[in-house]
């Protein structure tokens, strides 16, 4: 019978390198919760267009190209796609909910 001898040396994990689609998703993502972050504490009268529709449109299509990437990570496509489907809910349900309220019966 013969032991096989275990090598000393640790094995390295290769690490993927990120799409640069995925990569660019999400910071048009951030980009865009930023820009519409500020034009929530600044109180804006006018509705903050290119933040809320037009940048996590780009962030979603910039992340399903991400996400059919070969031999590259999926992570920042995931995270740019996540946080553009937030803004568009978020968006959503704010406006829902205000028009919801009636001040005057």
């Amino acid at each position: 019978m013969e032991l096989e001898v275990k090598s000393t040396k640790k094995k390295r994990q290769k690490q993927r390198i990120p799409s640069v689609t995925g990569f660019l998703s999400f910071i048009i993502a951030i980009f865009s919760l930023t820009g519409l972050n500020i034009a929530l504490i600044m109180d804006y009268d006018e509705f903050p267009d290119f933040f809320l529709i037009k940048l996590p449109l780009v962030g979603l299509i910039l992340g399903g190209i991400g996400l059919f990437t070969q031999k590259r990570s999926r992570l920042f496509s995931i995270w740019g796609i996540l946080i553009c489907l937030f803004i568009y809910i978020f968006t959503f349900l704010m406006f829902g909910l205000a028009w919801s309220i009636n001040p005057k019966p």
